[in-house]
């Protein structure tokens, strides 16, 4: 079999990618998969620029049928690489792999950095933990949480004050609401001027949709937390992806309000299990989604490698 690898060439290529995030996600077993959701939130939210893609994006092709990819994510030093459940100890996978250490390495080297890592690696997946540790990368301290629970009963609603309510957004009516929830919650570095119009951009995305994103809203008209949940049809399980309360309106439940209301809108498009990711130091959000019905599965862990 012949691998070629080619650049990213547009949405027909986010398609095939998800694509193989969800069959490696029904097939797999020790091997984490990525939602379909993270890859929409990672590529039409964290990248900025688009024309990025071509470089940081390789689809891995096998007699012209894409059998996986490579992504790399130049800010966090790190990539990440998904193929399909058959490439499994084959020598294709063994050359993607080496091709994506050694190319992010020259470029990380072009930028003066001395260091590259992979996260999303189940502490279940010995075998890929090992292929690592072979080419020299080393466990690190950081890990997330991987959060699961079933969908099969009633979600009972959250208790909150009773002058708030939980909705879907209003399209891009809600735009400056919606960023002034999220740059205060996650303390965001950048003034908000120049963080809004990247939550615009968001927006007109083809993979947004408003009754994905979901608020509560205070009597202010101010809204206090938010989430966006992601179905996955093909498995049946929802993400939540990103996950947050303004820090003025902490405490109150509004955090478990809107995880509740998603959890009941992913069971009523058919989701048989939730899922979220949570990191190991945030104690704080461990404990929200545990309150909601979500339990600790397994960990998801990063790998770093020196590369001077």
């Amino acid at each position: 079999m012949s691998l070629t690898p080619r650049p990213y060439t547009g949405l027909q290529d986010f398609i095939i990618m998800t694509a193989i995030l969800a069959v490696g996600r029904k097939t797999a077993r020790s091997t984490y998969y990525a939602h379909p959701g993270d890859l929409s939130w990672w590529l039409f939210y964290d990248y900025e620029d688009e024309s990025h893609w071509r470089d940081d994006i390789t689809l891995w092709e096998v007699d012209g049928r894409v059998v996986g990819w490579s992504l790399f994510d130049i800010s966090w030093r790190s990539f990440d690489i998904y193929l399909l459940p058959e490439m499994r100890n084959t020598t294709q996978e063994t050359e993607i792999l080496d091709w994506t250490i050694a190319t992010l390495s020259e470029r990380m080297r072009e930028k003066g950095e001395h260091q590259l890592s992979t996260v999303w690696i189940s502490e279940k997946d010995t075998r890929r933990i090992a292929r690592l540790e072979q080419r020299g990368f080393e466990l690190a301290e950081h890990f997330m949480w991987y959060m699961e629970q079933p969908l099969n009963a009633e979600i009972p609603d959250a208790v909150v004050p009773s002058d708030f309510v939980v909705r879907s957004l209003h399209g891009e009516d809600d735009l400056h609401l919606r960023a002034t929830a999220s740059h205060d919650a996650f303390g965001a570095k950048r003034v908000y001027d120049e963080y809004w119009p990247r939550y615009q951009k968001f927006m007109h995305s083809p993979v947004y949709n408003p009754n994905f994103d979901l608020v509560t809203e205070g009597p202010d008209g101010n809204f206090a937390s938010f989430c966006i949940v992601w179905p996955d049809p093909v498995n049946r399980v929802g993400l939540f992806e990103p996950v947050g309360t303004h820090t003025q309106y902490q405490r109150l439940g509004l955090g478990r309000a809107v995880v509740s209301a998603g959890l009941r809108r992913l069971q009523s498009w058919g989701m048989q299990t939730a899922m979220v990711c949570a990191e190991h130091d945030n104690p704080a959000a461990q404990a929200l989604y545990q309150a909601v019905g979500f339990e600790k599965k397994h960990k998801l862990l990063t790998f770093n490698k020196n590369i001077r």
